[in-house]
């Protein structure tokens, strides 16, 4: 008989968080703090199916990345740093596989949460402040988010059902960094230190996106998907072309990459229009289609952001991987992020959501320039050690796509009992 999936997650914290303990407490033991974190994310891959297991696979392997990136900072709290970044793992796992509404809320909570001591990580004097502002903003996006999934999850009349639909997406927002939502992002990538900022711009953005997807889908019943679909779409289409055309106009490279997050945000969004026009409408080609290019953007994003905020913090790295992280977010073929815009932008026209793909290759086209900036600015030389390869582990990422993913899109065909939640 299998171990029922929620005693994996739940040995898998209670791990995490006892076994890190001993290493804090002993200054010898704590450069073998990684042990325990390591091993907690590792447990996870014993997953129910096949299906559930290439989604967990991916975020595991971005988890334990995103360990191997704090182990280049001399932080003031190394191996808890480790523990929170499992924590955010374990988060995104339970926000995946949960059709429970208290765990998927919870699960967004303990994604956010320990971001808000990571980015105190770095010079006092600039963490305090880029800190409180970052806190406070998620907490206000936290309370706008669990408002509004209350509010739809009640069963409300369409008018209620906007206004809490509404404010849910701007806690989506402003959780994410998106447009209109989107005023905290510049300042805290740019202050803020590059490793923890890494973290915050790759791991924190999945499990907000899946909670919201699997709430919205649940709740919206008989609710006319064009008023949802138009609304995401537009907060896509404000994301999209404020994102490239802030990135376009700065020249320091955390700030571009800050204003790139924007934009990212805004191709998912878009990817989440076109999931709400898939669902309402039976269609499952186009929730597939949708499902996939959000979630494969979503990681495009975590490994890429990920490999160049490493670049930032060591003032440059190979010209190769610089080069291939940037060509997969412009969109360049075989690589992960052609194959994400592309569902997208399929499962936008297949959602009658035409307007909003040809708006979305006009913005992959807006951000060619600035991508090729960084990639030259970057670009400096191989380096060697850690920096080096971990630049590299984030480009073969961009690679495993040369083969178009199929891998990618019959997993998610199978998902959708993982999609809906019991009220």
């Amino acid at each position: 008989m299998p171990i029922p999936y929620e005693y994996v997650l739940l040995a898998s914290t209670i791990i995490n968080v006892i076994g890190t303990a001993p290493a804090l407490l002993n200054e010898g033991a704590r450069k073998y703090s990684w042990v325990t974190p390591l091993i907690s994310m590792l447990i996870l891959l014993i997953t129910p199916n096949t299906y559930l297991l290439t989604y967990v696979s991916f975020i595991v392997v971005i988890g334990i990345l995103g360990i191997v990136t704090l182990m280049r900072l001399n932080s003031p709290i190394r191996g808890a740093d480790y523990m929170l970044v499992a924590i955010m793992i374990i988060a995104t796992v339970l926000a995946l596989y949960t059709s429970n509404l208290a765990l998927i809320l919870l699960s967004l909570m303990l994604v956010s949460a320990p971001t808000y001591l990571l980015i105190l990580m770095g010079d006092p004097n600039v963490s305090i402040e880029v800190g409180i502002k970052y806190v406070v903003n998620m907490i206000i996006a936290t309370v706008l988010f669990f408002v509004g999934a209350v509010i739809i999850s009640s069963g409300p009349s369409l008018v209620t059902y906007i206004i809490g639909f509404s404010l849910l997406l701007l806690g989506l927002s402003l959780e994410v960094g998106a447009a209109p939502m989107h005023e905290w992002v510049p300042d805290v990538f740019t202050a803020g230190n590059p490793i923890p900022v890494s973290i915050i711009a790759s791991i924190a953005k999945i499990a907000p996106f899946i909670v919201a997807v699997k709430v919205i889908l649940t709740t919206m019943g008989s609710i006319p998907p064009y008023y949802l679909a138009y609304i995401v779409g537009a907060f896509a289409t404000i994301s999209m072309f404020l994102g490239n055309i802030g990135a376009l106009t700065s020249r320091e490279n955390a700030r571009t990459l800050a204003y790139s997050s924007i934009a990212n945000m805004g191709y998912v969004m878009a990817a989440l229009a076109a999931a709400i026009m898939g669902y309402a409408l039976h269609s499952m080609i186009t929730l597939g289609l949708a499902l996939v290019g959000l979630i494969t953007q979503l990681f495009m994003n975590a490994a890429g952001k990920m490999g160049f905020f490493n670049s930032v913090y060591s003032k440059g790295n190979n010209a190769v991987s610089t080069w291939l992280i940037s060509l997969a977010f412009i969109g360049t073929p075989p690589l992960l992020g052609f194959w994400s815009k592309l569902y997208i932008i399929l499962a936008l026209v297949y959602g009658n959501l035409v307007w909003l793909a040809v708006l979305l290759v006009i913005n992959s086209v807006i951000s060619v320039p600035y991508y090729i900036r960084l990639a030259r600015d970057l670009g400096t030389g191989w380096k060697r050690g850690l920096a080096e390869g971990l630049i590299i582990a984030f480009t073969i990422i961009v690679l495993s796509t040369t083969i178009p993913p199929t891998w990618l899109i019959h997993p998610i065909m199978n998902l959708t009992n993982y999609l809906t939640l019991r009220l």
